[in-house]
């Protein structure tokens, strides 16, 4: 596989590619107008000539957080005909759900803080609850949603957005045999008394609320990938007959990609310049794997709603990140040569060591704060600041500044074995990144007693 910053092909390539496949769309373009909306374009793939082997039906577009290698999520249902597309954060209205059935806490039996008020709780059918038009924030305030009881208005005392709980306002504290059967709150704005509408045995609860269904996010330094392919039928095939079978994709791993961070495509000049700098890096630089922080999935059962939704660091499920399995990787990269110092301080806890060092590597992967390094001998090392270095937009090179953890850091109980299962559309790439772990060299035509083995092509060539 190409390295990543090598998005496109050249029509050359194009022209001599005699794929069994339909070849994907180019010049893919992504811009940003809004937090949480991005605009994708792309040229029209039945433009290619080779295409014309197919009747084309559209455009499928994957969409990966954290990773260039996947895992990748298709987001568009239908292949688009068009030749673009609008991914943003995507939330809906509710109307008039009936949650009538639905209450966790209803009337006197139940109480607050030890109290004797009682309270009516009930749980929305769909959760997380968010503020109308936000990027995903969740809903706390009482105006966020609206309750009827029996056709009437009920005051909102608390929402909690996360779980998608509602508390109805029962006029605390509540004494019938002061205030009667319903309480009255007193409103300054319109100096009445306002009565709490509080259900009752078979009464009718409805609740209008925003819920989310899908998050881009766009915080925290977010890396989004995008990946096209093109769908079509051979022309051979009558459409009378056509199959589901019978529609070929474009493979994930041959799709035209772009990201967040492709701000221009890269020319030839500084194609060559990426390409010199590898070659440098495979001289004289360290074979290092790196593990990716995930931003998103699925949400870690340590994170507790009375813990302030922050996940517990120790945790063996995500290992203090919030969600399952909490990196992605491990991906096989070069660094520049280590130059650091070591040294052991005297702290507070005890001894620690301390190593740091400026690093750089190639423009691919892309590397974040929070991410850290596993070198052969497994010492582990964060990944500070990571700085970009670029050309009208297009990324160059990455350096940043790395830091070893002690031993009994969360990190290093990260498991660095190969996921046994990978999901149906996510690819991990070959090619000479893939050394860190490498066996030792042989030379089959060196005689057994005058053999030295290295861990690169780079070491035997030179020896031999």
């Amino acid at each position: 596989m190409s390295y990543a910053s090598n998005r496109d092909r050249s029509p050359t390539e194009l022209e001599l590619t005699q794929a069994p496949w339909p070849l994907p769309p180019l010049n893919v373009f992504l811009t940003g107008s809004h937090p949480g909306v991005y605009d994708l374009r792309w040229d029209d793939p039945s433009q290619l000539s080779l295409n014309s082997r197919f009747i084309l039906v559209g455009v499928n577009i994957y969409r990966s957080f954290d990773s260039e290698y996947g895992p990748f999520e298709r987001i568009t249902e239908m292949p688009v005909g068009a030749s673009f597309w609008r991914d943003r954060t995507d939330s809906e209205r509710i109307v008039d759900e009936d949650v009538s059935e639905r209450f966790v806490l209803f009337g006197r039996g139940e109480s607050a803080s030890g109290s004797d008020a009682p309270r009516y709780v009930f749980k929305t059918v769909y959760d997380p609850i968010v503020k109308s038009g936000s990027q995903g924030y969740f809903a706390h305030e009482p105006t966020d949603v609206r309750v009827f009881v029996d056709g009437q208005e009920a005051r909102v005392l608390r929402v909690y957005g996360r779980v998608g709980e509602v508390e109805i306002d029962a006029g605390y504290p509540y004494d019938p045999t002061v205030h009667g059967v319903n309480a009255a709150t007193f409103e300054p704005g319109t100096q009445t008394r306002q009565k709490h509408v509080i259900p009752k045995p078979g009464s009718k609860v409805t609740c209008s609320y925003v819920r989310l269904r899908k998050l881009l996010r766009t915080d925290l330094i977010s890396r989004i990938f995008y990946r096209f392919t093109t769908v079509g039928i051979p022309v051979n095939l009558p459409l009378s007959t056509v199959q589901p079978q019978n529609v070929i994709e474009t493979p994930l791993e041959e799709a035209t990609a772009t990201s967040n961070f492709e701000l221009e495509k890269l020319d030839y000049i500084w194609r060559e310049a990426v390409r010199r700098n590898r070659f440098i890096l495979e001289q004289g630089g360290e074979r290092v794997r790196v593990m990716l922080q995930k931003n998103n999935g699925i949400p870690c059962p340590c994170i507790q709603a009375d813990y302030f939704g922050q996940p517990i660091n120790d945790c063996r499920i995500c290992y203090g990140v919030g969600f399952v399995q909490g990196y992605d990787g491990p991906y096989d990269i070069i660094i520049s040569p280590d130059e650091g110092d070591y040294k052991v301080r005297q702290s507070d806890i005890g001894r620690t060591v301390e190593h740091t060092n400026d690093v750089f590597t190639g423009p691919s992967p892309l590397l974040r704060h929070r991410d850290f390094l596993i070198r052969i001998n497994n010492d582990r090392y964060s990944i500070g600041a990571v700085r970009l270095p670029s050309n009208r937009g297009m990324v160059l090179q990455q350096h940043f500044t790395i830091g070893c953890f002690d031993e009994k850091d969360i990190r290093y109980c990260v498991p660095m074995d190969q996921p046994a299962k990978y999901a149906a559309v996510e690819f991990r790439p070959t090619g000479p990144e893939h050394e860190a772990e490498a066996e030792p060299t042989f030379k089959p035509e060196i005689p057994e007693e005058e053999q030295l083995k290295g861990r690169t092509p780079v070491w035997s060539n030179i020896e031999f």
